[in-house]
């Protein structure tokens, strides 16, 4: 075994000791006396902890507002031991946490809890997101109109909608710092576009049809199969994302990108 070998495995020791509680893997490395060396450990552990709850409390304020410290502090906890982080950037951490609620036995009395987490996920999301240019309008113009219809839009990064059974909307924006916590309505459903513009993150409630386009869109649908019933009209949808700079792009007859 060479040196980088030795020092990746005792690295790796050293990382599952203060992750997962293994300290048998690197007890043998570590000086003095034992009872130090775990109450050291500990306090790296403690500290990773109080990052990941830092980071967590960060990209879901609403959530952590709606169920009080204990609770937050303690589902944080059991997310680190389901679900580690798989990036070092602790601004990706957290991914999974709407995920967990949905199935976390405690929030079981507040089946909306996860519903608000997806949204607050995507709000976090949509600020970090990639920019790209706008779509190119004089391209687009350009298209003769025998083959309009099978245009598929590219939607901007930052773009992302959070369809739920829940007013979601509603909770998120009653739990902002400047509100006491008491939604205007307490019935949904909540379909909520969640964008980047102004290198502000903005939310809109669309209406069920609105938010059938847009996710029809964004799976690359041919745009006269996402235009759907012809009692409805797309347009003024399209132009309003187009409005917004939320159309990144466009392909004739291929998946947006291809």
């Amino acid at each position: 075994m060479t040196g980088a070998d030795a020092l990746a495995r005792l690295q790796a020791a050293f990382a599952s000791a203060v992750t997962g509680g293994d300290e048998a893997a690197v007890a043998a490395h570590l000086a003095g006396d034992p009872a130090l060396a775990r109450r050291r450990l500990a306090i790296y552990r403690e500290a990773i902890g109080a990052n990941r709850r830092g980071a967590l409390r960060s990209a879901y304020p609403v959530v952590a507002r709606l169920v009080g410290d204990a609770f937050f502090d303690e589902a944080a906890r059991r997310l680190a031991g389901s679900a580690p982080p798989a990036c070092a950037d602790l601004n990706r951490y957290g991914e999974s946490f709407p995920a967990f609620l949905a199935t976390y036995a405690h929030a079981g009395p507040m089946p909306w809890l996860a519903d608000v987490a997806r949204l607050e996920g995507a709000w976090h999301e949509a600020l970090s997101a990639a920019d790209v240019p706008g779509i190119d309008f004089a391209a687009l113009a350009a298209v003769p109109a025998e083959e309009q219809p099978a245009l598929r839009f590219s939607l901007h990064p930052s773009v992302r909608l959070v369809r739920s059974v829940w007013p979601v909307l509603a909770i998120w924006e009653a739990n902002q710092p400047d509100r006491d916590g008491t939604p205007d309505r307490d019935e949904g459903a909540d379909d909520v576009l969640v964008w980047r513009e102004d290198q502000r993150v903005r939310l809109a409630l669309l209406a069920p049809e609105d938010a059938e386009f847009v996710a029809s869109l964004a799976r690359g649908t041919p745009l006269e199969e996402a235009a759907g019933s012809e009692g409805w009209d797309f347009a003024p949808m399209l132009a309003r994302l187009a409005e917004h700079g939320l159309l990144a792009g466009f392909a004739a007859g291929l998946p947006a990108g291809d």
